[in-house]
Formats: structure tokens, sequence, C-alpha cells
């Protein structure tokens, strides 16, 4: 029996696409940043207050605020976990890495002397984490419709012996293990009946994005606060998915499962710029401002699938000299964000801000590479998707702290992050958020944080149309960092 179906769209990845998509876009443009343990204790939200080396992936100003020099390292550790519900059947799979998620310095210079208004000037430098990509999850369960239909269906009209230099990835490795057939007119059947398929399905996601930035920032009269900063984030993303079927009813084929699995992994970096200021109209109120350019990527990408069928006879594995292995390059701009912010300060007991961020997803851009060794592409297709599929978002960040005789800090955080994609958004929740607290202690100019994240998403996977999969996860971040304040002459 034949079972036909279509492809469907996939929300958090591309079963078949290689890179060079929405999928890419999106998941560069959607970041969440990340900082000292401090700045994640207060739920990345620093916009107006700033003396704080996190302050970068909001509003570079906030460097303005210090008037000593410092020195900032942090360790952290983050959990990803994921539920996944397939058909009735529910599984979890964790994944566990640990990073330097923020190294920085701030050199402050005391030019009160020139009577220019201007009291202090910075210049700031560091790594900062801005996405963390490490997540697994895997899922099981019995359903009629199979991955060889669509290898089959897509096949149809296809000569066998163009089916490698038409469909590489997918239906010439099916035909090559004997899963799928050809009849006399180049249509193609899977070598099924009427069971149902037992599908297991994993999937592993590595990488991240670090940012190196160089700061300038200065203090007007203490009021005014202001700094610019260049970025270049360095991408490294990769990710692995091991598909298997196996046939609950054998009878009269040959066939009793497959493997197909698909590799795919991205590097590179790109530039960025940004520009703040913050405003302290009275001692206790701080309003901020700032605005991010897009950011340049320049990217790598490598890809590669292979196939394997248990027959009833044996093993069929494909030619390793028809095994396809691919490697392009090409650009993405991500959309430009800004960002207000609101603070208040409560003399040296506490402080509370809200962080506005807009941003709109419909702007990123796809590009054909500038290098020569690589064919030009027209990307028109893939930006209309981005442009009908992407939408604005408005990111609300809140974060508190209050301290204890000065020397205990109690903090807590909360972040909304309303989803960009309209198809992401019709499925689970149409929104993203954080919660976060932490607990720091001051010694003289030895600063000591804590600080837990947790970061919730909610989506839905689907390898191909009819095999859908609710996706749960939560990545649970724990930061230690250590700030050494000091003069600098």
């Amino acid at each position: 029996m034949t079972k036909k179906i279509l492809l469907a769209s996939i929300f958090t990845g591309a079963f078949f696409a290689f890179g060079q998509n929405e999928v890419d876009a999106y998941r560069l443009s959607n970041t969440y940043v990340q900082g000292s343990a401090r700045f994640d204790a207060m739920g990345g939200s620093f916009g107006a207050l700033g003396a704080e080396s996190g302050c970068i992936g909001i509003n570079p100003a906030g460097f303005g605020r210090n008037s000593v020099s410092a020195f900032t390292f942090g360790l952290s550790g983050t959990q990803a976990k994921t539920n996944a519900h397939f058909n009735g059947n529910s599984s979890s799979m964790d994944a566990f890495n640990v990073r330097v998620p923020n190294l920085s310095g701030t050199i402050v210079s005391d030019v009160s002397s020139s009577n220019s208004g201007l009291i202090y000037t910075q210049l700031s430098f560091g790594i900062n984490r801005v996405a963390n990509f490490n997540n697994s999850f895997n899922y099981s369960g019995q359903q009629f419709e199979s991955l060889l239909d669509v290898f089959a269906a897509t096949a149809n009209g296809i000569n066998p012996s163009q089916l490698y230099a038409t469909y590489p990835y997918t239906s010439s490795l099916a035909y090559q293990t004997y899963t799928i057939d050809p009849d006399g007119n180049n249509n193609y059947y899977p070598r099924l009946n009427s069971g149902d398929m037992i599908h297991n399905q994993t999937i592993f996601d590595k990488g991240g994005i670090n940012e190196y930035y160089l700061a300038f920032s200065a203090n007007y009269l203490d009021k005014i606060y202001f700094g610019a900063s260049i970025s270049y984030n360095t991408l490294n993303f990769s990710e692995s998915q091991v598909h298997k079927e196996t046939l609950t009813d054998t009878t009269g084929v040959s066939l009793r499962s497959f493997v197909y699995q698909r590799d795919y992994s991205t590097k590179g970096g790109g530039a960025t710029v940004k520009l703040g200021a913050i405003f302290l109209p009275v001692d206790y109120l701080r309003l901020g401002i700032a605005i991010h350019t897009p950011t340049f990527y320049q990217l790598t990408d490598q890809y590669t699938a292979n196939m394997e069928a248990l027959h009833n006879y044996g093993m069929e594995t494909v030619d390793p000299s028809l095994v396809p292995s691919d490697r392009y390059k090409y650009r993405i701009w991500t959309p430009t964000k800004f960002v207000g912010s609101l603070g208040f300060v409560f003399q040296d007991k506490g402080c509370v801000n809200v962080d506005l961020e807009y941003v709109n997803y419909s702007w990123a851009r796809l590009k054909t590479t500038t290098d020569g060794a690589y064919a030009s592409y027209d990307y028109a297709a893939e930006n209309g998707v981005i442009k009908a599929q992407m939408v604005d978002a408005l990111n609300i960040r809140i974060g508190g702290e209050w301290a204890i005789n000065n020397t205990v800090f109690i903090r807590g955080g909360y972040g909304y992050y309303p989803k960009g994609d309209t198809l992401a958004r019709s499925y689970g929740k149409n929104y993203n958020q954080t919660i976060s607290g932490g607990l720091g202690y001051r010694i003289n100019r030895i600063y000591i944080d804590m600080s837990i994240r947790y970061l919730m998403q909610s989506s839905v996977y689907k390898a191909f149309y009819e095999s859908r999969t609710e996706l749960n996860t939560v990545n649970t971040t724990f930061n230690v960092g250590i700030q050494y304040k000091f003069d600098y002459k």
C-alpha cells in the first residue's frame, strides 16, 4: 500500500532544509543575552541602571556609570531539559554544558580637570554570551505515515538515474537502500504495507554565539551618560538528527527498519554597532535609550546525510561515493533593535529597572556571499517568506535589587519575549519567558554574585507532515561571578 503525504513547515528546525532559510534568520535574531551573575539575577534588565558589564547587551551608555575601574569574571552551567509529546507518548532528554558567560574589564579615567563638563570616561572590553544553542530531545511512538512516503512522493517523475543529481539528500538515499521502488512510469512507492511505523528520532543541537566587544563611554555632569560599542559575534552551531522507523507488520515486504541521519553545521561571525544614552532628570529617576544596528553575519554551512536499511536478507547501505556532502557560504543580516529603559533608584537601598526592546523579525535578510569561490544565489523567495511569516515583537524585561546594610544584595527579574514567527505563535504559547533571582555579597572592593535563571520555551517540531511533536524546554542557568573594583592611574 502506498502512503502519500506532503512536506510541512517546521518550527524548531528543518529536517530537509540545510540552512539558508527563515529558520536560520530567526535563530540568529531571537537571542537572550546573558552576562554576569548580577545581570542574570535581575533578568538582564539594566538599560537605565548601568555600572554593570552585562549592559553591553542592552545599552553601552551603562558603562558611563562607572566611576572606578573594574574587572569581572563569571562561570555558568546550563541544563536544557526538553519534554517531548508524540502521539500520546512522552519522553524527556537533558543536555548540560559549562562555559564562561562574561569576562570583562573597564578602565575609568578622571577627566574632570578639563572643565569640559565631562567627569569620567570609560574604555570597556570583554566577552559576553549572546545565545546558547545546546539542546537535545527525543521522541518515539507509532503512526501510519512514514518518512518514506515523503521520499517516494518527492521522487515521482524523476528517472532513477537522475535521483542523485536532483534529490541527493533524500529520495536518492532511499532509492539506494531499496526502501522506495520505481514503477515503469518513474513513479515511486515505499516498501511498506498497511501497518503502522514505530518512529524514534533524536536531535542534538550544540553551539552558541559569543560577543567580543570594545566600548567607549562618558559621564557628563553626572546627568547624561552616553556610550558606543563595536562588537564582533562569533557563531558556532551544529545539529545532528537521527530518524529511525521500524515496521510493525512485515507481511509481503523485505524491509524491516531504516535509519536516516542528517548532519548540519554553520560557523562564522558578524559585526554590529550599538549606541546609547542615559539621562538623570532627578536623582531617583533614570531614562535610557539605545539602538543596535543589524549584525552582519558571514557564514559557512556544511551538511551531509546518509541512510541504511535492514531487510530480511541483510543491511543495505549507500555507496560512499554517493553520500552527499556540501559546503556553502552566505550572509545574514539580523533586524535592528530599539531599546527604551526606565529605572528607579531608592538611594542606597535598591533599584528597579524596566526595559522595552522592539525588534521586527521581518527585517532580517539573507544575502548571497561575496566570496567568488562560491556560486551566487538570489534569496528573493526566502526573503519573501521572512517578510510574510515574521512579525514584530516587544520584549519586556523587569529587574530589581534590594541592599541589606550595603553588604548583602537580593535580586530578582522577569522577561517576556513574544515569538516573532507567526507559525510558531500558532502552536503552544505565543511567547517565551524567563524568571530569575540571586544573591550578592560585597567585601570591600570585591563583589561575589550568584544567580539562577529559567528560560521556558514551547514549540512544535515536524519531521514531515502528520508527524507532529510538541516540545516544552526549560533552560536552567546557574551563574557565579566575581568583580574587583580598583583605581586606575
